[in-house]
């Protein structure tokens, strides 16, 4: 009996310390300081400007949701901008013909290139539809956009580069 006594005192103690251990252990396979490969770096955002030739409210193409077909300077390009909900609540209006400016990362959807926005700017209005990890916004979050905003340094918003 006290052999058991022993052994369960034992195993309380280790459920209790190795977790401790465990956590504090780096997570192999990533580097500490690094973003993951194919996640989203704010630090590769880029601007993109041009005016809108098609807009898309409820696209079933891959990535579902709001895309615009961009017309630039060097082609048109697919801009993603998820709910559109969230553009409805900040009564951001996109229409064949306007100029606009995303800021964002291009990546690969598939065998297509695709524009994946995190600020949308539509005159003077900016909207933030992406976090800037490159999480899309809840339409929830509408109301929060301008303290979000209030915090994005002039590189952030896509400034001159």
């Amino acid at each position: 009996m006290k052999l058991f006594v022993k052994f369960n005192r034992l195993a309380v103690v280790l459920c209790l310390f190795v977790p401790i251990a465990f956590a504090q252990q780096p997570h192999s396979g990533v580097p500490s300081g690094k973003a993951a490969p194919g996640s989203y770096d704010i630090a590769n955002d880029v601007s993109l400007q041009g005016t809108v030739l098609k807009y898309t409210e409820n696209s079933a193409t891959p990535p579902v949701g709001a895309h615009v077909l961009l017309q630039t300077s060097s082609g048109n390009v697919d801009v993603h901008l998820g709910d559109a909900r969230l553009l409805h609540l900040a009564k951001l209006n996109i229409t064949p013909g306007y100029n606009i400016r995303f800021v964002g990362q291009m990546v690969t959807a598939g065998a297509k290139q695709i524009f994946l926005a995190r600020l949308v700017q539509v005159g003077s209005q900016v909207l933030a539809v992406r976090s800037e990890h490159g999480f899309l916004i809840a339409r929830g979050a509408a109301r929060a956009n301008k303290a979000l905003l209030a915090n994005v340094s002039a590189d952030q918003k896509g400034g001159a580069r």
